[in-house]
């Protein structure tokens, strides 16, 4: 039985947040605001799109183009924001996300 590859454009990222924040839109500007500080004005503005918050804030995940998802994980890792957000995990099969511990 031959074997097919799924393709994906883009790449799924599990983030956990510290100190917790419920607010998207806070979270989704630490991430703009940590791409502006490391890679620039233009690369500020890169699609990110919040597919999952946590109810209590502890975690997230988001969707990023193949190509930024290097630069996010770069950038959130060199940040100096008080929101700190650590790698969990990172696929590009959305499900992947499941097995680091499940979604709550």
């Amino acid at each position: 039985m031959a074997r097919i590859k799924l393709s994906s454009t883009y790449r799924y990222i599990r983030f956990s947040v510290s100190p917790p924040s419920a607010d998207a839109l806070t979270l989704r500007k630490c991430m703009q605001d940590a791409l502006a500080q490391s890679f620039g004005l233009v690369s500020s503005h890169t699609y990110v799109d919040i597919l999952w918050l946590s109810d209590d804030g502890k975690s997230l995940v988001v969707r990023i183009g193949e190509n930024d998802a290097p630069k996010l994980l770069a950038a959130v890792t060199a940040s100096t924001a008080s929101t700190r957000l650590s790698l969990v995990k990172e696929s590009s099969f959305l499900p992947a996300l499941l097995s680091a511990d499940p979604l709550a």
